[in-house]
């Protein structure tokens, strides 16, 4: 598999609902959350088995170039792909495949993750790489679907269709973030997973399809140069949307497969709950659903529930869960009044 298929890491974002800690300055993919590596650590890991340091890919932002030079030493210069402005995920994918294209690998496998992802077993992650990879190969979109637990309204969701062979599925409708009734219909119906936002795919074929239900961006895509770093003023001019809107909801040829292992995205605080992230000593009476992370205080809990208490050298957050999804407002908030924090 070595010199057939390519990792690409999509390290941009800025992580506001993981505010304060994430940052401007450090996002959440290049902190220690779970463990002595950080997010973009572990992610580039589970590619060992499957392709080498070569052949993996980083699209980040161009203020993190030396941190990511930093966590991983090894990435080659050719293999940094930094924007000069964030662009979502279609232009992302789209440029890492133009460069693989250009650089005669057309036909060779790209492996697009994102990098706060938190998976269980690296072994069933390169697993379930190894079954989407013939599928891929003869020209499928191919993603991954998670097996869900529970009734979950922060995912988009994969409809099961047809079976295309053992343990590969023909993706019958993408859901959006439904509600807990409908979530719930979902699960006990077994045909659904959550959508990991995890791809494998010919570089070759991905130009194509962009190309076909984009034609803008892959045209703007076209006039960039070869530069690791593009003119800001042309990569600000493609098409901001995600590859799941502009692509994969429209094409007839994306199936699934379903995925081997445990996975979380830490997107928010109570989310990171689920993954054992937090710092700090913890006295707890009376509480539960509850995450702490501070510089290694004692925090005393009492009587309270879905709550968030993070601390840092400059901000104490106290938080409900049902307010996480608004924590992105707070930090557009700061961003004229206190931009140091943010």
């Amino acid at each position: 598999m070595e010199s057939s298929l390519f990792g690409v890491i999509m390290a941009g974002g800025r992580g506001t609902r993981f505010w304060p800690l994430s940052t401007r300055k450090l996002p959440k993919q290049f902190l220690r959350l779970t463990g002595d590596r950080t997010m973009l650590q572990e992610t580039a890991s589970r590619f060992e088995g499957l392709c080498g340091h070569g052949e993996i890919m980083v699209v980040t932002g161009n203020d993190h170039r030396d941190t990511v030079i930093e966590q991983l030493h090894w990435i080659r210069n050719e293999n940094l792909l930094l924007e000069p402005s964030g662009r979502n995920t279609a232009a992302c994918i789209g440029w890492a495949a133009k460069t693989l294209v250009e650089r005669g690998c057309g036909s060779d496998l790209m492996v697009v993750v994102p990098s706060d992802h938190v998976i269980d077993s690296p072994d069933g992650f390169r697993s379930t790489i190894l079954e989407a990879a013939q599928p891929a190969k003869d020209g499928k979109l191919v993603t991954i679907g998670i097996i869900p637990d529970r009734p979950a309204t922060g995912y988009g969701y994969l409809e099961k269709g047809k079976s295309f062979g053992e343990g590969v599925y023909e993706v019958s409708s993408f859901r959006e973030k439904p509600g807990l009734e409908t979530a719930s219909v979902y699960l006990s119906s077994g045909r659904y997973f959550w959508n990991a936002g995890m791809f494998i795919w010919r570089a070759d074929v991905i130009m194509a399809e962009i190309a076909r239900y984009l034609p803008g961006l892959s045209e703007e895509l076209r006039k960039l140069g070869t530069e690791t770093c593009p003119d800001p003023v042309k990569y600000s001019a493609l098409q901001s949307i995600s590859i799941d809107c502009g692509v994969m909801e429209k094409a007839d040829n994306v199936v699934m497969v379903p995925a081997q292992f445990e996975w979380n995205d830490i997107g928010d605080w109570p989310s990171a709950r689920r993954c054992g992230v937090g710092r700090g000593e913890v006295l707890s009476i009376d509480s539960e659903n509850t995450t702490v992370w501070n510089g290694g205080k004692l925090t005393v809990l009492m009587g309270v529930k879905d709550v968030s208490i993070v601390e840092t050298d400059s901000v104490t957050l106290i938080m409900s869960d049902e307010y996480s999804q608004r924590l992105r407002k707070v930090v557009d908030g700061l961003e004229d009044t206190k931009p140091d924090l943010v």
